[in-house]
């Protein structure tokens, strides 16, 4: 865990902003307990991205980073009713599925199930629902990402995984990055070995292992921390170039490291990965995505002919977070501040022109994004969540730790 520091933010410039958030989140939690039409039912109650086409949507990826601000704002056991919500799914269909939706049930996203229940945890400590969801979580690690006996198949190369849903296409595979759509990929998505899935996996494994050393259960402490360095060291072999001090996808078609930088390359920073030298590096790397308003989430050439969301000049919300996230596991804390300051200040003064929070921004302009598949939507739950807890980690009411 980062070092507590004591922060220099001014929180008082961002009380309208946060009122907003503060009051916006009932108008997007959400009770859908029964089966009807599009949908599932939900046992408990969930937070939906927003009011628009995403109405009674509870997301698999977007639910970490809503949480990441639920546990700051006194709602913890809303938070823990999502990852509740999850277990159910789990249960009933062998699947973490994308969201809540009877055509989703094919693929998942990007895992972060065992950081949304140790955030619960740490926030509210119960060990027999940690015992709960830490199962489930192996469970989805087992049977889905890690299993060699799907027809969509994950596990493929040196014991990494892929994307890959049912339709076993590059496209529904790119839809299950969450990087719907993105240059990353070169839409040859099922060729990739991704370095945020992976990673996500690693912290998986780490969290596993601490779980089980918590529960005196020495054996299976011992077999995740293995699990997670063998994974450490494919990925360093596949993945990290020593001469760009950065890591990126790996194509095990062609045996061949991707040359295109994303944000996703600092997952194994956000995942306590990657080594203090490593890490060093991948700093020094920031210059190719930090603009005036913050992060691109992908450098600005070499991009595909079609406009793609998850490219530059595109700066999201998740990706900021789990940046300033490692930033901080590694004590670079002048970086982090300095980034999380400029995504606070582009959200501050877009809310005071248009009176919400957007789900994604230009951060070379400092404007709302252009759409692309679908209209940018206001609200915006993982928006708003990763501004809380920016603020409670940088803003100076005290002393905190993300």
């Amino acid at each position: 865990m980062a070092e507590s520091i004591k922060t220099t933010i001014d929180t008082a410039q961002y009380l309208d902003c946060l009122q907003y958030i503060e009051q916006y989140w009932e108008r997007i939690t959400c009770h859908y307990p029964r089966d009807k039409y599009a949908h599932f039912g939900l046992p408990k109650d969930f937070v939906c991205p927003s009011e628009g086409i995403y109405k009674n949507d509870q997301f698999y990826w977007d639910s970490y980073f809503t949480i990441l601000g639920l546990v700051r704002c006194g709602r913890t056991s809303l938070a823990q009713g999502m990852i509740d919500n999850f277990i159910f799914m789990q249960k009933r269909f062998g699947i973490i599925p994308m969201r809540n939706r009877w055509f989703n049930l094919g693929g998942s996203q990007i895992p972060f199930l065992t950081s949304m229940i140790m955030e619960v945890y740490q926030s509210r400590p119960n060990k027999a629902w940690l015992r709960k969801a830490m199962t489930a979580a192996e469970l989805e690690l087992k049977s889905y990402w890690m299993n060699p006996d799907l027809t969509e198949l994950h596990l493929v190369y040196q014991g990494l995984s892929r994307y890959c849903d049912h339709y076993i296409t590059h496209l529904a595979a790119e839809h299950e990055s969450g990087w719907d759509m993105t240059s990353r990929f070169r839409d040859q998505c099922l060729y990739y070995l991704p370095v945020d899935l992976n990673s996500a996996l690693f912290k998986y494994e780490t969290d596993l292992a601490e779980y089980y050393r918590m529960t005196g259960n020495t054996q299976r402490y011992k077999q995740y921390l293995a699990a997670a360095e063998a994974r450490m060291r494919a990925m360093n072999e596949l993945m990290w170039n020593q001469s760009q001090g950065f890591f990126f996808d790996y194509n095990y078609k062609t045996k061949k490291r991707s040359r295109f930088h994303s944000l996703a390359g600092f997952y194994p920073m956000w995942a306590k990965m990657a080594t203090h030298l490593q890490a060093k590096k991948m700093k020094d790397n920031l210059h190719l995505f930090e603009y005036d308003y913050g992060l691109a989430n992908s450098q600005a050439t070499g991009l595909m002919k079609d406009y793609r969301q998850h490219d530059y000049p595109n700066g999201w919300a998740p990706q900021h977070w789990i940046v300033i996230k490692g930033l901080m596991n590694y004590g670079f804390v002048e970086d982090a501040m300095r980034i999380a300051k400029k995504y606070l200040d582009l959200n501050n003064r877009i809310f005071a022109e248009t009176g919400v929070l957007w789900e994604k921004y230009d951060v070379v302009k400092g404007i709302v994004s252009t759409s692309e598949r679908y209209a940018t939507q206001s609200g915006f739950g993982w928006t708003n969540a990763v501004f809380v807890r920016l603020i409670s980690k940088f803003g100076n009411n005290g002393e905190s730790v993300v």
